[in-house]
């Protein structure tokens, strides 16, 4: 079978420039080769085919996970993430795991969670002074909130304990050339080698998890994440084992620090570029906020692709694909394409509460289907509330230039970190 085409530069030519200029890489691909293309990478044994139209993504997030599971394209974080992990998992398992971490992300309950992540947002821009990295903060920001309100940490002690054990774990995980290299290649040759220093980090972050989860087991009742997943019971009606609750945790942990970091630093970066913008959002119009937000995930994503391998051949957008291959919904190219988004390159959050909404399959920074992340609906909220707490900063950006995109691991951060001026 014909794949579609794509670039003929090496496998590590491509790898390069999908990791160094994700952005560029990916437009200058759209361009040259249309829509569906073929890239190679280092990161996948075989070929990844990419669509961005609305109709191929719906197919695409249609596909039986039996036949194109997602969770595979995922295998290399199952060491941190853990067997139980919504991120590895697939079919009924997925769903299951998918309903239990769901509950705490609707209704009065997660807007419950609004003021205490309105509260740790102002407390934070508080201390803006000057030149500011805005990606560093918000790094901060985010895993303290997941820390409070997910984990439900209190105490300054157990907040700097559980800080230090994140950090020290997720700094191994944040490369993805090494957590592909140790993933396939799991040997301890003692507490030096990279695989042994992982290991340890993970075994001294679960020694802490494990200690916080026998703590909110015997506490009556709590405000936290944690406490409504320590209630949930399976169809037989049993409790959660520890481990099955730490790798909720740690999904929770993976997917909501550095994507909603990346997010909220992209939204200052381009506050910071459209003052007209920044001055609209301090008339406190909740509509305008909300077109905002969603205009920083579409104009700049926090993922690129939701990828699925295929075990068997499928039909995608009159194409017949092989078995053994990769097939994409690319994020970025679908939330960026000019013939469904008009002036797509433009920060216009007026789109939003202009006319007829985007077809559903365009707008995708949370990916869609059954893998759609489940915390998407706390992830918009949180982008809301420190947007809104920063509606009075007087910012500016520290270059005229807009940053470039850049990989870090998983996600696209502004390369500079979103460089601010404040004050």
């Amino acid at each position: 079978m014909h794949l579609p085409p794509g670039p003929r530069a090496p496998a590590a030519w491509q790898t390069v420039g999908w990791t160094v200029r994700p952005a560029a890489f990916l437009r200058r691909v759209h361009e040259r080769f249309g829509d569906p293309a073929t890239i190679r990478t280092l990161w996948t044994d075989e070929p990844m085919v990419l669509f961005s139209h609305p109709d191929a993504v719906r197919e695409v997030f249609r596909l039986d996970p039996a036949i194109a599971p997602a969770g595979q394209s995922w295998e290399f974080l199952r060491p941190f993430a853990g067997s139980h992990s919504i991120l590895v998992l697939d079919g009924e398992e997925h769903l299951r795991e998918r309903r239990l971490i769901q509950t705490p992300f609707h209704g009065e309950r997660m807007r419950g969670f609004a003021p205490t992540v309105a509260e740790l947002a102002r407390r934070e821009l508080a201390t803006w002074s000057g030149r500011v990295v805005a990606l560093e903060r918000m790094k901060r920001l985010t895993l303290d909130t997941i820390l409070r309100v997910v984990f439900g940490a209190r105490s300054e002690q157990e907040l700097a304990d559980l800080r230090e054990a994140v950090h020290g774990t997720l700094d191994s995980v944040r490369s993805m050339p090494r957590m592909l290299a140790m993933s396939l290649v799991q040997r301890d040759l003692g507490p030096r080698s990279p695989w042994g220093r992982f290991r340890l980090a993970v075994e001294r972050f679960d020694a802490l998890l494990f200690d916080v989860v026998a703590r909110r087991r015997a506490e009556a009742s709590g405000d936290s994440m944690l406490a409504l997943l320590l209630d949930q019971r399976d169809e037989d009606g049993n409790p959660p084992t520890d481990r099955h609750v730490r790798d909720q945790l740690v999904a929770l942990l993976a997917a909501g620090h550095d994507t909603s970091a990346a997010s909220l630093a992209w939204g200052f970066e381009r506050l910071a570029r459209h003052p007209a913008v920044h001055a609209r959002l301090r008339d406190g119009d909740p509509a305008y906020l909300d077109a905002v937000v969603k205009e920083v995930l579409r104009v700049r994503p926090a993922l690129t692709i939701a990828p699925r391998r295929l075990l068997e051949p499928v039909r995608i957008a009159g194409r017949t694909l092989p078995a053994g291959i990769h097939v994409a919904a690319c994020l970025w190219l679908a939330l960026r394409r000019e013939d469904l988004w008009p002036q797509a390159a433009a920060f216009r959050p007026e789109r939003w509460l202009e006319g007829a909404q985007p077809d559903p399959m365009s707008w995708i920074p949370f990916g869609g289907g059954a893998r759609r992340c489940a915390g998407a609906p706390f992830a918009q909220m949180e982008m809301r509330e420190v947007l809104r707490a920063a509606a009075d900063l007087s910012i500016r950006p520290v270059r005229p230039e807009p940053e470039r995109a850049r990989r870090s691991a998983l996600v696209v951060t502004p390369h500079r970190g979103g460089e601010l001026l404040v004050g």
